[in-house]
């Protein structure tokens, strides 16, 4: 049986209502994770990050609950730009929090992650490309956005991507002469040999966007974390 967007506010009142009775009497908390991918950097760059923030959140690692699913993200299969990539997260998460609606699941986050290419325009040093990884989180009342760091691509990755010839996983397999290397290492392995993988990329991008949520003092939020 699916719910009907006419459902929506019960379902929020629910959830709403058993995280009060919760901390009312004592009960154990518990907390659900939605991840709008099964890519193996991003759903362990997700339970490497809870497991840290756990604590802020006053939830026992234990008692969270991750839910994968694929979700598309509506832009190309490597983003080339930065408007590209927050909406590739953006769909990602919003398609995982209906899809959740749908199946009648309470998901306390829903998560998007997107990694893509953008190029910046310098006088003196010409186009210089970067890779970044971008994660998006809402609870249904706030969103926000988190980066990683940015890393320079060099022209023999970049141009065929940007050109529109090859998407970033097939050149980087190419270059490192393995398959499947963003469901490994990434991107981000290769270019520092190891010292930074493309889950670490999405732990940063994911610890930052999460930041509103385990600190809403600082940016003024008055409703507090679980």
């Amino acid at each position: 049986m699916q719910a009907n967007q006419g459902d929506r506010p019960f379902l929020l009142f629910l959830q709403s209502l058993s995280t009060m009775i919760s901390k009312k009497i004592g009960w154990i908390h518990s907390m659900v994770i939605g991840l709008a991918s099964t890519r193996k950097p991003k759903v362990d760059a997700v339970r490497a990050v809870f497991r840290r923030l756990a604590p802020k959140f006053g939830v026992p690692f234990e008692e969270i609950k991750f839910i994968e699913m694929e979700i598309a993200s509506g832009v190309d299969e490597t983003p080339t730009s930065l408007n590209h990539i927050l909406q590739g997260a953006k769909r990602r998460g919003i398609g995982l929090r209906e899809m959740c609606q749908e199946r009648n699941h309470l998901v306390d986050y829903s998560i998007g992650m997107e990694g893509g290419l953008f190029s910046v325009e310098d006088p003196l040093f010409g186009t210089q490309t970067f890779l970044q990884s971008w994660a998006y989180v809402t609870d249904y009342r706030l969103e926000s956005f988190g980066a990683s760091g940015a890393i320079a691509v060099p022209d023999s990755i970049s141009e065929p991507v940007l050109l529109g010839k090859e998407d970033l996983g097939a050149v980087i397999d190419g270059l490192a002469k393995q398959k499947n290397v963003r469901s490994n290492q990434g991107t981000w392995g290769v270019l520092t040999q190891d010292l930074i993988s493309r889950q670490e990329s999405f732990e940063l991008a994911l610890t930052s966007a999460l930041a509103p949520f385990y600190n809403p003092a600082s940016y003024g939020i008055r409703t507090k974390p679980r």
